[in-house]
């Protein structure tokens, strides 16, 4: 037996290698749509990116401004807390100083030994001595026998200027003649 001869032409098991003329322009036809829709696309992508990403700002400014009016006050709770802390510490060493001057005064010696130099006190049978220094009195101490003058300061003023001071002659003081002063040379 022997096989018949195949014609020369499209095999059954292959595609064909060529596409017919009518289906080329359609291949082109919807080629060409669909370039044109990945072109439509991609703009309403960029605007959906766009839109999504001033929404993520959005949030996240919205997540800030709740975030940061806690974190204000919690920063600043801690600086009224540290104030408030070395305040505490300040009356503390002032408490500890005052406890410590009121136990001094409490002690019998101490007492005694403030009481001589503030208010000048004496024990029973001391005698209280007051050098004075010679070079400090200036004129005559005013006594208890010397009343001050009550009047008022004008008056005092007035008096002032209308009584003339009493001067002895003999206690007056000379008035000096001064030497002539010399011609100063020419020359």
């Amino acid at each position: 037996m022997t096989t018949p001869a195949t014609p020369k032409g499209p095999r059954r098991g292959r595609a064909p290698r060529s596409v017919p003329v009518a289906s080329r322009e359609q291949a082109k036809r919807e080629e060409k749509e669909a370039r044109s829709q990945r072109r439509k696309k991609k703009p309403a992508l960029l605007q959906q990116d766009v839109a999504s990403t001033g929404i993520l700002i959005a949030v996240v400014l919205i997540v800030l401004v709740a975030i940061a009016v806690p974190l204000r006050n919690y920063y600043e709770g801690r600086g009224e807390i540290a104030r408030a802390q070395a305040s505490i510490e300040a009356l503390e060493a002032q408490k500890r100083q005052l406890e410590s001057d009121i136990a001094r005064y409490q002690d019998p010696e101490y007492a005694k030994q403030e009481a001589r130099r503030r208010l000048g006190v004496l024990e029973e049978g001391e005698t209280a001595w007051r050098i004075i220094d010679p070079r400090m009195t200036q004129g005559p101490n005013i006594t208890t026998d010397q009343v001050p003058d009550t009047r008022a300061w004008h008056e005092v003023l007035w008096d002032s200027l209308r009584e003339a001071p009493e001067l002895d002659v003999a206690e007056a003081p000379a008035p000096e003649e001064a030497p002539a002063p010399e011609p100063a040379p020419e020359g």
